[in-house]
C-alpha cells in the first residue's frame, strides 16, 4: 500500500511544495484536489503544463495516486446531469494525461421527493456514460462513500447497476464508520473493487453523527486499522490518501498521520 496525502492540506502550496513535504514526510503519492487550488493541476492546464506536471512528480518519485473532484450525479435536472457526465469525460483525459489511475467523484447530495432507489438510477445511469471513456483513459472512476451514499450497501446498489471494471469505490473509511457499520460490514459489499482510500480521523457523538470534530490520525473513531488489515489481506496496492480540510497545520498532521499509517501496516 501507498501513502498518499491530498492538497487539500495546504489548497495555498505550489505542486512543488507539496511534492517537497511529501519527500520529507516519507509520503510516496499526492491526491491532487481541482478546483481553484495553487499546484495547477486543473481542466484549464494546457498540454505542456500537463506534461510537466508528470515529470516533477516523476523526477521526485512521488506518484499521483488519484485526481480529486467535486463531480456529482444525482441532480434534479437532466441537462445538470449530461452537463457533469461531460466534465467527467474531460476529467478522465487530465487524470490520463497527468499518468495519474484513478479519479475520484460522488453520487451526491439527496434529491427532495426522491427515493434510494431513484437516486442509484440517475447516478447510476450517468457513470455508465463515462465508464467507456474510462476505459479509453485506462483511468477509474472511484465513487466515493460520501454525501447521500455513505452507507457502503447504498454505493454499492450504484457500482453494481453499472457493473464495469472502471467503475470502482473511494472507501472514505469515516463515511461508512458514522453511518454505524463495522470495517467487515463495509468491507462485505466493498471488496474487490476498492481503488482509492481516504484516510482523515474523527469522532462524533452516537446521537448525531454529523456533529464531526477532527483528531489525529489514530485518536478518533474511524477504524482504520481493521480496514487495513482487510486491505492488506486482500492484496489492495493502492493508496492510502490522508483528507485534512482546514483541520490541522500540515507540518502536524503530515508526519503524525504518515507514522501511524506505517504502524498499522507493520501490523498487517
Amino acid at each position: 500500500m501507498k501513502l498518499a496525502f491530498m492538497t487539500w492540506v495546504a489548497p495555498d502550496w505550489s505542486l512543488e511544495q507539496h511534492l517537497t513535504a511529501a519527500i520529507r514526510y516519507g509520503y510516496d503519492a499526492l491526491e491532487p484536489r481541482c478546483g481553484n487550488q495553487k499546484h495547477g493541476v486543473e481542466l484549464s492546464a494546457t498540454k505542456r503544463q500537463r506534461a510537466d506536471i508528470k515529470s516533477q512528480c516523476e523526477d521526485c518519485g512521488v506518484e499521483i495516486a488519484c485526481v480529486a473532484t467535486s463531480l456529482k450525479y444525482n441532480l434534479p435536472q437532466p441537462e445538470q446531469i449530461a452537463e457533469a457526465v461531460e466534465e467527467t469525460k474531460r476529467y478522465l483525459q487530465l487524470a490520463a494525461d497527468l499518468g495519474s489511475p484513478n479519479l475520484r467523484v460522488f453520487g451526491g447530495l439527496p434529491v427532495e421527493e426522491t427515493t434510494l432507489e431513484e437516486s442509484q438510477d440517475r447516478v447510476a445511469a450517468a457513470l455508465a456514460q463515462c465508464v467507456k471513456v474510462a476505459d479509453k483513459c485506462g483511468v477509474n472512476l472511484c465513487l466515493e462513500t460520501h454525501d447521500r451514499f455513505c452507507r457502503s450497501a447504498e454505493t454499492a446498489g450504484v457500482i453494481n447497476r453499472v457493473d464495469h471494471p472502471r467503475l470502482g469505490y473511494c472507501w472514505d473509511i469515516l463515511h461508512t464508520a458514522r453511518m454505524g457499520e463495522t470495517a467487515e460490514e463495509s468491507w462485505e459489499n466493498l471488496q474487490g473493487q476498492v481503488y482509492h482510500c481516504h484516510i482523515h480521523d474523527y469522532t462524533w457523538p452516537e446521537d448525531d453523527v454529523d456533529q464531526l470534530t477532527p483528531a489525529l490520525t489514530g485518536a478518533g473513531q474511524v477504524p482504520h486499522a481493521e480496514a487495513i488489515r482487510l486491505l492488506a489481506a486482500a492484496g489492495y496496492a493502492g493508496a492510502l490518501s490522508g483528507e485534512w480540510i482546514s483541520c490541522f497545520p500540515p507540518e502536524e498532521i503530515l508526519p503524525q498521520s504518515a507514522s501511524e499509517l506505517r504502524e498499522y501496516l507493520r501490523g498487517v
